[in-house]
């Protein structure tokens, strides 16, 4: 490391000052000093300001920031108390507009070497604050034995305690808060995360914005349901889910999840009710006066305490909608009701919001509690022209090349690592006409495009010929202000090139 400290004359612990440029993927804002990148949390471009280095490489630094000398003009005053400290959000001191402005320059610099491509002005969201409906507060003994419930602080593991949270709704605070008292009050004590004990380890909940009704999840540090056969602890945790529910009238459900393993993974494997449902509904509805009466009325989902759902609710809808015009796109250059495949499905949510436009839907989805959800919405919402396919999207989707299985579209929602080498290959394989590409993530999503885009030779009539895919346009969508991440969708077709050059040929 010395060596290379050496080679642009910068060391760990030096103080330099720094104009900031711009945001960067992951939230840090981005300077120069002498050429090298400098890297530096909770500042904006047009900052100037003072960085102490702690991590210096050939290529770029990482700068705490330790003074602001000049302000940027696109600076607020982040509404949040806990923002210096708190990692749940980046860019509270930084206005909504510059926010977007913001995301829209990561996507066109996560996809500037896609031919031809075409970044479109990104979908704000309805509401910059007071948005998420699901809270996952990880709880901890601090060292003088204080109760410390809230997210972790930024670059670091230690929990900011908090008593709210300006992204989500008032509701999950009254929760929050009270469950803090009572948790105190019944004397239970909280994980620790070195030694692994202590009986709390996380409080989740969740909320629909449909009926205002929460679900709470009460995560413990016990290996399964018989050690709650200790009468004090079960009477213990059914008093706390009574007084939660009397005090918080919102709140119609509490459960207790089970998670005795290391790590960091917030659930474990068994959740059982303690108090009233567990199980709440969400409804999401469409405001475009373009859409089917279904949508407008709205799509009934269940939610689970480990059910997946998009956590911006209002903006899911949103972001559906562009999914659907997409696709009523397709349909009306086939001129046909379309065969089409959910990849990465979940709940089935994508589905059942285009499914009025299609022949049929395959949803591949792995999970088990996932593709249960799916059945018992789709049932619900009385949809007849959704299936549910079980199993990893890299094996069904081969199976399904392998078998020259038909279909027009695939639709792609990956998780933040993106869709896989083996998804990839089977699906320039399977070959259909068009991809619409759901990303959370555009660093994967430009990588994922490239790969679509070059394509492989395969053998049409007796010929060999390069088939790939062509990416038309990227449409950023908000789900997450406040924050660096992005949504956006992606729209492709397909196409095919016997080898001539500027013999580019279009499918459809």
């Amino acid at each position: 490391m010395a060596k290379l400290e050496r080679l642009h004359g910068l060391n760990r612990g030096q103080t330099i000052r720094v104009n900031i440029e711009s945001l960067a993927p992951g939230g840090d804002g981005v300077g120069h000093y002498d050429g090298l990148a400098v890297f530096v949390s909770r500042v904006a471009p047009g900052d100037e300001v003072d960085v102490e280095l702690f991590d210096v490489r050939k290529s770029f630094a990482r700068g705490k920031l330790l003074e602001i000398i000049r302000p940027s003009e696109i600076r607020i005053e982040p509404r949040c108390m806990y923002f210096d400290r708190c990692g749940g959000c980046q860019w509270q001191h930084i206005s909504y507009d510059e926010q977007l402005k913001a995301k829209h320059e990561i996507i066109v610099q996560a996809v500037r070497h896609i031919e031809g491509v075409s970044v479109e002005e990104g979908l704000r969201a309805p509401n910059d604050f007071d948005y998420r409906n699901k809270a996952q507060f990880p709880v901890k003994q601090s060292k003088r034995g204080k109760l410390r419930v809230g997210y972790f602080e930024h670059s670091s593991h230690q929990i900011v305690d908090i008593d709210e949270c300006v992204v989500q709704p008032e509701t999950l605070d009254l929760v929050l808060r009270e469950l803090k008292y009572l948790v105190v009050e019944h004397k239970i004590s909280a994980y620790t995360e070195d030694t692994h004990e202590g009986l709390l380890r996380h409080i989740c909940a969740r909320q629909s914005f449909f009926n205002n009704e929460v679900l709470v999840t009460l995560v413990v540090n016990l290996q399964n349901q018989a050690a709650l056969k200790e009468a004090r602890i079960k009477k213990t945790f059914d008093t706390i889910a009574k007084e939660l529910m009397e005090n918080v009238k919102e709140v119609k459900g509490v459960c207790l999840n089970f998670n005795a393993a290391r790590g960091n993974k917030i659930f474990g494997d068994r959740t059982i009710p303690l108090q009233g449902v567990s199980e709440i509904e969400e409804v999401l509805q469409s405001k475009r006066d373009d859409r089917p009466q279904q949508l407008k009325d709205g799509i009934k989902f269940r939610m689970s305490s480990q059910s997946f759902f998009q956590i911006n609710t209002e903006q899911a809808a949103n972001l559906f909608d562009e999914v659907y015009d997409q696709l009523a796109m397709v349909k009306e250059r086939l001129g046909k009701p379309l065969r089409v495949l959910d990849v990465y499905a979940g709940v089935g949510a994508i589905a059942l919001w285009v499914s009025s436009l299609a022949e049929n839907v395959v949803a591949i989805e792995e999970y088990e509690d996932a593709v249960q959800d799916g059945h018992a919405t789709v049932e619900n919402n009385g949809v007849g022209n959704i299936t549910f396919e079980e199993g990893s999207a890299e094996t069904i989707l081969q199976r399904m090349a392998d078998e020259n299985y038909e279909c027009d579209v695939v639709i792609l929602d990956p998780p933040r690592k993106g869709a896989s080498a083996e998804v990839l290959s089977a699906l320039i394989k399977l070959a259909p006409k068009f991809v619409i590409y759901v990303s959370c993530n555009p660093q994967t999503l430009g990588r994922d495009l490239k790969i679509l885009q070059d394509g492989v030779l395969q053998e049409d009539d007796g010929k060999q010929v390069y088939t790939g895919y062509k990416t038309q346009r990227v449409k950023p969508v908000d789900l997450f202000p406040q924050t660096y991440h992005v949504e956006s969708v992606a729209t492709l077709e397909r196409f095919v090139d016997d080898g001539a050059v500027g013999n580019l040929e279009e499918i459809g």
